[in-house]
């Protein structure tokens, strides 16, 4: 059919007309429709309460969370947003992009690299200490039982082997040249890690110095627990790969076990049968004491002891910051324990709401003897242990790890990060620690351990060491 333009410029006008109002409403009605947030609707009141009792329920809701890189460098939390690349250069101005061109290049290059040299930034004296903490715990296990290393098998005994014939290393006294070039000779160097990149993410925990108190008193009235006495003797998470850990209670001959963090601390159903071994003074303390899973306590008559993980009950733990960040509480740039603390300061009222959400719940003995313990009975020290998954990497591995630290000035306060590396026995374990790419890095005792521990968040480079058969 040929259309003949001269036709269709003498319309009549009312359909002109109607032509054009279809034309608005298709074009402009959606444009006038989407500008109408701008309006802020009246709060929902059907529950009852008054308008200022919802506003006041509101008033923590952040609308405009942190995506992308602070405008100052010296932002308090800007590096819990450098998860992907942590050696890319920090921008130091907003950027959509915060992971650098420059950054995936540097390591496509180098992340698949065994190190020429291992520089270990430590004294010797301590990395001596932490392998022959491990082998007084081995001496107990099974040498022919074997175990998961990443991608290898090995046995408890070629564990303790690695660990004894690397001290011996340590102790002739080579340059770092010679120690290098005897370590690739007599032990396989094991890159682990997640996915190609072939990277580790690390996490930190420590062992928190808290006050405390023997007995209740009006200031110290939130207690510690020990395992209840009629319960058997408790099974160390990390010892066993057959451990479980339930979703929600389950039977159990022990029922304790089946207790929840409310039914607890909120509802008291433990107390006055005295298993209370101690009492602190905050009750956000004592959550943190259990997240790390061990302590030191500081009694009133200037003693100290510590706390030591004991048992667990049958719950999974509760990760309270992706579900404060996912309220809107705060943003992802607060959620080490440091940005939560200092939430509950200023919002007490919520503390039992978010300290409930994670239902697990840690009992604890008192030790006077050293340092905390790993799940794999060996003492931990500061810098030199970490945690991962047990059923992944064993108790009693030897590592090198690739990671940046954080340097604190006296107020505790970070001021920079740099690089680092070093050698570490993998000692413990971690319910949040879990498959190939996870670890946690131990820090030690006291603030200034937690002042790196809760803000430390770094992907880094971990080889395994194992010692090279001689057949």
């Amino acid at each position: 059919m040929l259309i003949n333009f001269d036709q269709t410029q003498r319309l009549p006008s009312e359909q002109t007309k109607s032509i054009n109002i279809f034309l608005i409403t298709v074009f402009v009605a959606p444009l006038i429709f989407t500008s109408c947030s701008i309006f802020k609707p009246k709060p929902d009141n059907s529950s009852g309460r008054s308008i200022e009792q919802i506003y006041k329920s509101q008033r923590a809701k952040k609308p405009h969370l942190s995506k992308q890189w602070p405008s100052s460098k010296n932002s308090t939390f800007w590096y819990r947003e450098k998860r992907i690349a942590p050696k890319a250069v920090i921008p130091e101005s907003k950027s959509s992009k915060p992971h650098s061109n420059q950054a995936h290049s540097f390591l496509s290059k180098n992340y698949f690299k065994t190190p020429k040299v291992f520089i270990d930034d430590l004294d010797l004296a301590s990395l001596r200490q932490v392998i022959l903490n491990q082998l007084k715990t081995m001496k107990f296990t099974d040498p022919t039982k074997i175990e998961r290393l990443g991608d290898l098998m090995v046995t408890n005994g070629w564990l303790k082997e690695t660990l004894t014939s690397f001290l011996s290393l340590t102790n002739e006294n080579l340059s770092p040249i010679e120690f290098s070039q005897r370590l690739r000779e007599e032990f396989i160097i094991h890159r682990v890690g997640k996915g190609s990149r072939k990277q580790v993410l690390f996490t930190g925990y420590y062992a928190p110095m808290v006050q405390a108190s023997r007995v209740r008193t009006k200031k110290y009235r939130y207690p510690i627990y020990k395992i209840p006495e009629s319960s058997t003797r408790p099974q160390l998470i990390g010892q066993s790969k057959r451990y479980k850990i339930q979703g929600s209670s389950a039977p159990n001959s022990e029922a304790w076990r089946n207790y929840t963090r409310k039914q607890i601390d909120g509802d008291g159903i433990l107390k006055d049968q005295g298993l209370e071994i101690a009492w602190l003074k905050d009750d956000v303390d004592r959550f943190f004491l259990h997240i790390q899973g061990s302590g030191q306590l500081l009694f009133l008559d200037g003693t100290s002891v510590g706390a030591h993980f004991a048992g667990v009950n049958n719950y999974k733990f509760g990760g309270l910051g992706k579900r404060m960040i996912k309220d809107g509480v705060i943003d992802i740039a607060q959620g080490s324990m440091q940005g939560i603390k200092k939430y509950f300061r200023e919002y007490p009222e919520d503390i039992e709401k978010y300290l409930f959400h994670n239902k697990r719940y840690i009992f604890f003995k008192l030790a006077n003897e050293g340092n905390p313990r790993g799940s794999g009975g060996g003492e931990l020290l500061g810098g030199r242990s970490i945690a991962t998954d047990k059923k992944v990497y064993p108790a009693g591995g030897l590592a090198f790890v690739k990671l940046r630290k954080p340097i604190l000035d006296d107020k505790n306060e970070i001021i920079k990060w740099e690089n680092f590396s070093r050698f570490v026995v993998d000692q413990d374990t971690g319910n949040a620690i879990r498959g190939t790419g996870r670890a946690d890095f131990y820090f030690g005792i006291g603030d200034r351990a937690g002042a790196k521990a809760g803000r430390f968040h770094e992907w880094g480079d971990v080889f395994y060491i194992v010692k090279k058969s001689n057949s």
